[in-house]
């Protein structure tokens, strides 16, 4: 693979007939509210170098350096049923996993690109492992999405790779097409990297600019299509929501906060949810061991359930695909405080 080639079966222009976005079902929304904790999981390629997930862009990685890390991707200590345990000590009912983080490597086995963890050492579908692992349990599996993929040639290599916007916007829709219809229930859509008020888009727009509009009417009617059940949120940031998406996200604030200097601190009348590291960082870092302790991080639980507010708590697995000992200790611990 070359840095500005077109990948292997790239998808072309979406394809899907433009649909009513239509909203979760009662039933789904329902469920989701009961919930009220899930665990959110960075695990990608970037674990390899332990410096979070988007090392790529900290460290202006070229595509051509960055592919071969592919090659090393083993994860031979990946257990679904050690996830999904480790989740039910918590409390936990839904796991939210990153599909395709911004680097653009795929996390299951896409018929759409060839740069996918199947072609990798690991050689294995974690998406299909889980959803496996999950049945028979009070757990349901959800799927994070980038928006934003600095490795596609229809992103960011337009000019050289002589693709149009339409083919990049036709391989996002279809891979959730893919996720939506072949790993069973998803309890939740989780999308990333439209942020309509940071400076990305200008500031690096070599890396973060879309040639476009993503096509979200249509994009939406295909998830509550083939899974109605599912609640969509996109990490926008803003209010109004779209029509088609179910939950306000917030992220590392409580609703009505913005320590972290990109919430908005409206909050609209649906459907919460805010995501939360338990040390600083999303993705593996080798070099961050600043830790909450399991009383903050049932505290956060706490008063984010007292708002009407749903929690995901991010663990980063290792490159082996271990869920590091300090986080499955302070999911279990609290399990513990919340059985009082």
């Amino acid at each position: 693979m070359t840095q500005h080639a077109p990948e292997s079966n790239v998808a072309g222009p979406a394809t899907f007939a433009p649909t009513p976005p239509g909203q979760v079902s009662e039933k789904g929304l329902a469920w989701y509210r009961d919930a009220g904790f899930g665990m959110f999981v960075h695990w990608g390629v970037y674990s390899l170098l332990g410096r979070g997930e988007w090392v790529m862009f900290n460290e202006r990685i070229g595509v051509a350096e960055y592919e071969p890390l592919a090659a090393r991707f083993e994860a031979q200590d990946f257990d679904a049923r050690a996830w999904v345990d480790a989740a039910q000590s918590a409390g936990q009912k839904y796991i939210t996993v990153t599909s395709r983080h911004h680097d653009g490597f795929s996390m299951y086995d896409t018929a759409l690109s060839d740069y996918k963890v199947t072609r990798s050492p690991m050689g294995r579908d974690p998406f299909a492992e889980l959803a496996e692992a999950v049945q028979g349990t009070d757990v349901k599996l959800g799927v994070y999405s980038s928006l934003v993929d600095w490795h596609h040639p229809a992103y960011r290599f337009r000019e050289t790779s002589k693709l149009a916007w339409e083919d990049y916007v036709g391989f996002l829709h279809g891979q959730i097409a893919e996720l939506a219809s072949q790993y069973g229930e998803i309890a939740q859509f989780w999308f990333d990297g439209d942020w309509p008020h940071a400076g990305h888009a200008s500031e690096d727009a070599d890396w973060f600019a879309p040639g476009g509009s993503f096509a979200y009417e249509t994009l939406y009617g295909v998830i509550h299509r083939l899974q109605p059940d599912a609640v969509v949120l996109n990490n926008r940031h803003v209010l109004p929501l779209l029509p088609g998406e179910d939950v306000q996200g917030f992220e590392q604030d409580l609703p009505g906060e913005n320590t972290a200097g990109f919430n908005d601190v409206a909050i609209g009348g649906g459907p919460l949810e805010t995501c939360l590291t338990m040390n600083g960082s999303w993705g593996w870092n080798t070099g961050d061991h600043d830790y909450k302790s399991a009383e903050e991080l049932a505290s956060a639980l706490e008063r984010a359930n007292a708002v009407g507010c749903n929690l995901l708590l991010n663990v980063g697995p290792t490159p082996e695909g271990r869920i590091p000992e300090p986080q499955v200790e302070r999911l279990a611990a609290i399990g513990a405080l919340r059985q009082g």
